[in-house]
């Protein structure tokens, strides 16, 4: 049987680490530096309270991404305490065998998104959206102007360099100025001149004025919560989220895996990655435990450290044609 080595107990070194344990075929280790699995995914615990490093929803694009959460931890098929509490209407499953929340802990939460910007004293919803409270609190004649803004970038495009071209071509640029460059700068501490147009299509992805505009007609008319994966990620307003936490996934992730064969092991440093050609060979772990060192061979090594340490540790300097493919 062959041996695959996983390093990282993060959401993708347990998710591949659950999948090839389901084949059968495989040998599997995954070598997790911390004593806790999650990654930055996890749940802490600090004096009887769970600290979340990263409040991670849990929403995709992908049916088969949603399926598979789902299938580790159920919707819930009942209200939760703070649901009747706030009167919040949330789309339960209707399937008598899901959990109710407030008898059984491995459920996965209907939330609802709210994020606000404060603004000229007011709040607005955040990702802007087109309602009758946004366009009060800006006022007709701002409104105006953007909307004029918005249809010269319609026909008028820059060349896009920086991710101020991205914002302007997107939104127009008196949209841009009110709400998306000082806050960018604010955040990230670089203004947006600054800051690469790829940028943009990573963060922001597919909205527009456009989309918000379609968006706010589909949600108006015939729009249904959370069945809708085309919806971009930047305007969902309901995710999923574990009770307990979005570490509680991947703990029961790692609970399933373990009882497939799988061996995790934690609180193991890698410390050398051992090339042998073009292939890596194995690794050089390190119990932060016992500080002592061992090598661990495989047939197949699955990186999910960041790539900086993966290159920073390698037995050889990493031929030039490897960094011109990263």
């Amino acid at each position: 049987m062959k041996t695959v080595l996983i390093i990282g107990g993060g959401p993708a070194g347990l998710t591949a680490a659950y999948e090839l344990g389901k084949t059968g075929k495989f040998h599997v280790v995954v070598l997790e530096k911390e004593k806790q699995l999650g990654g930055i995914s996890r749940t802490l615990m600090y004096q009887g309270n769970r600290i979340d490093i990263g409040g991670h929803r849990f929403f995709s694009k992908s049916r088969v991404v949603m399926d598979w959460w789902k299938n580790m931890l159920p919707l819930q098929g009942a209200p939760s305490c703070d649901d009747i509490a706030l009167k919040r209407r949330v789309a339960l499953t209707g399937d008598r065998e899901t959990p109710d929340p407030e008898k059984e802990e491995e459920v996965m939460l209907v939330r609802s998104r709210l994020s606000r910007i404060y603004f000229l004293r007011k709040f607005f919803a955040y990702p802007i959206s087109l309602s009758v409270e946004t366009i009060r609190n800006l006022g007709m004649m701002r409104v105006f102007k953007m909307g004029c803004s918005y249809l010269y970038s319609v026909f008028h495009k820059r060349e896009e360099k920086t991710l101020e071209d991205f914002f302007v071509n997107r939104f127009g640029e008196e949209l841009y100025k009110t709400f998306f460059r000082d806050y960018t700068a604010k955040v990230w501490g670089v203004p947006c001149r600054e800051i690469g147009a790829d940028w943009g299509s990573q963060r922001v992805k597919g909205v527009s004025v456009a989309k918000v505009l379609g968006h706010a007609c589909q949600k108006l008319f015939f729009w249904k919560k959370l069945k809708g994966t085309k919806t971009e990620t930047s305007l969902i307003e309901e995710f999923w989220y574990p009770k307990l936490g979005p570490g509680q996934l991947w703990e029961k992730v790692g609970r399933e895996a373990s009882q497939l064969g799988v061996s995790i092991q934690l609180h193991q440093e890698v410390a050398k990655i051992l090339l042998k050609g073009d292939r890596v060979a194995g690794v050089e772990v390190l119990s932060l435990d016992a500080q002592t060192y061992r090598t661990i061979y495989a047939d197949y090594v699955i990186s999910t450290m960041p790539v900086k340490e993966l290159i920073a540790k390698m037995d050889i300097p990493v031929p030039e044609p490897w960094l011109y493919n990263l």
